[in-house]
């Protein structure tokens, strides 16, 4: 049976019943924890300082992993490490897309490449760490790639294919790309990428 590991991180706006399954371990980081009762989600652990939780009340019948307020790590990190220990087969990190500490996204997109195979999504954008080899996806929107920090890529079945092209650090030109066919290859000749699948609205 597969073990999926689904961490939640704020801030959430939207419905969290069409990503999480039954029958998974869920951690909720900090503030989510909210959202998760108020969606009547059932939390395995909590994970964070709770300094943004709306009341320490909700905690009570919780299995918690209180941090200090200063520490090293972000709550997001902590959590995802907790996640690891469990050995799972997936971890998906839920949330920590949007809101207005943007600088806060930004960072979690460095944890792709300290955790191997996570996958970062809200409803509407997938995020993930594609390294060397050949990756097959069948998905109907816009897939954006860039260089961590540089790549070398080749695009089979994409609209703009690509030929061993060096995706380096700050190069946009991998960006709302689609698939030309029901599928498509992504060829990580050399390097990693992170990868952006976003719904069309």
């Amino acid at each position: 049976m597969l073990k999926i590991v689904y961490v939640v991180a704020p801030p959430i706006n939207f419905d969290l019943t069409k990503l999480i399954t039954k029958n998974s371990y869920v951690i909720g980081v900090d503030s989510a924890v909210d959202s998760l009762i108020e969606q009547d989600i059932k939390i395995d652990l909590a994970v964070g300082d709770f300094d943004s939780i709306s009341s320490l009340e909700v905690l009570k019948n919780i299995k918690t992993y209180q941090l200090k307020k200063e520490k090293d790590e972000t709550d997001t990190e902590v959590a995802l490490s907790k996640a690891y220990e469990l050995n799972p087969d997936y971890v998906y990190l839920i949330g920590g897309i949007n809101g207005l500490r943007v600088e806060h996204f930004y960072a979690n997109t460095y944890l792709l490449n300290k955790f191997p195979n996570l996958e970062i999504k809200n409803d509407q954008t997938r995020i993930k760490m594609l390294e060397k080899g050949e990756h097959v996806l069948a998905f109907k929107g816009y897939i954006s790639l860039f260089g961590y920090p540089q790549a070398k890529i080749t695009l089979e079945g994409f609209k703009y294919p690509l030929k061993e092209h060096i995706l380096r650090f700050g190069d946009v030109m991998g960006i709302s790309n689609e698939l030309d066919l029901s599928r498509g290859k992504i060829i990580v000749n050399e390097g990693k990428v992170i990868m952006f699948m976003t719904k069309k609205a």
